[in-house]
């Protein structure tokens, strides 16, 4: 494994993928048992479901679980209802971001309109408590319980304020850091943290460790969503599987372009804002705007400061037993700087 501190992360997809393989396998498996064959609705938004990414989420509640009890197999309901509710707002956010594909597929709304996209996200959110009530069946405690509800809602709550916030933003020309941390904390950080929390809860963790994992889970999102917006502009479509450019065009905050902006002269200021008033991009219209980032320091900068919270993320970590499981949490951090370049 790579040295954390000091040194560009080596970790290759292939590497995450494997250590990873044996949770995403569980993880689908515990999806597919949400299907109704008889509901088509139902169906149409298993689909997306099916169709989605890394499993993170998830993944993460099985990994803090694993590493607690040495098992995951009682956190597969909550980490299939955050892999339900992160699919749901996928859906949402496609529709406000008017994006066109997901994961390189077509996204809900482009397939089947903007009505039929809102009642698929709305299946998979009702789907989230069908999977809380199988915990009837697992031996977990009534204050367990409440636990996991009470870190849903939370993360859910927070997740739409995210939302609302990255639209306040978006009209505003002069965000900051601090606005776009605390928006990263909450749009992405939420559900990352819940799903860290609520697989230490499951485990059966003291209040500290459920407190640790959670921010955990925070710091790790905020860094993801850092690294997904400088991607966002260095990176390739089929890289993100989904449009590029795409945060410009929405004028929706990105650490690399808040901080690009802070730091322009006025002529260069004006550049970037005409840019980002396009509806399209040529290649010069990049060429253009990656030399800008580039003599600003932007993309450093964003780099930078994904790594600060990576490290932040992996400190809350010491709460857990040595082992694979934790090795493994270590590693997706890893991974994520890896992905900046």
């Amino acid at each position: 494994m790579a040295i954390f501190e000091g040194t560009e992360a080596t970790l290759e997809t292939a590497d995450i993928d494997g250590r990873l393989d044996p949770y995403v396998k569980a993880i689908e498996e515990e999806i597919r048992r949400g299907k109704d064959p008889a509901s088509k609705i139902n169906g149409m938004a298993y689909e997306f479901v099916e169709g989605g990414g890394k499993r993170l989420r998830p993944c993460i509640a099985l990994l803090v679980c694993d590493s607690i009890k040495g098992s995951y197999k009682d956190a597969l309901p909550i980490a299939a209802a955050y892999e339900l509710a992160h699919t749901a707002s996928l859906t949402q956010d496609d529709i406000i971001d008017n994006s066109a594909t997901r994961h390189s597929l077509p996204t809900a709304h482009t397939l089947h309109g903007v009505t039929t996209a809102i009642l698929i996200s709305d299946v998979m959110i009702f789907d989230m408590f069908q999977k809380l009530a199988d915990y009837d069946g697992v031996d977990v405690s009534k204050d367990q319980l409440s636990g996991l509800l009470r870190y849903v809602a939370k993360s859910a709550k927070q997740a739409a304020e995210g939302e609302f916030l990255e639209m306040e933003l978006s009209r505003k020309i002069d965000s900051s850091v601090d606005d776009y941390v605390r928006l990263a904390g909450l749009k992405t950080g939420a559900l990352f943290g819940a799903a860290a929390a609520s697989g230490a809860i499951v485990g059966g963790a003291k209040p500290k460790v459920v407190k640790d994992m959670y921010e955990f889970g925070r710091n790790l999102g905020i860094e993801y969503q850092m690294v997904d917006d400088i991607l966002d502009l260095t990176g390739s479509s089929d890289e993100m599987g989904k449009p590029m450019m795409k945060d410009l065009q929405n004028n929706a905050s990105n650490i690399v372009i808040i901080h690009a902006l802070a730091h322009a002269d006025g002529r260069t200021g004006r550049a970037l804002r005409s840019t980002m008033a396009r509806s399209a991009f040529g290649l010069g219209d990049v060429t253009a705007l990656l030399g800008i980032l580039d003599d600003l320091g932007s993309v450093q900068y964003a780099s930078d400061l994904s790594k600060k919270h990576a490290a932040l993320a992996r400190s809350r970590l010491r709460s857990l037993p040595g082992g694979e499981p934790r090795l493994t949490l270590e590693a997706i951090t890893e991974w994520l700087e890896s992905r900046r370049s």
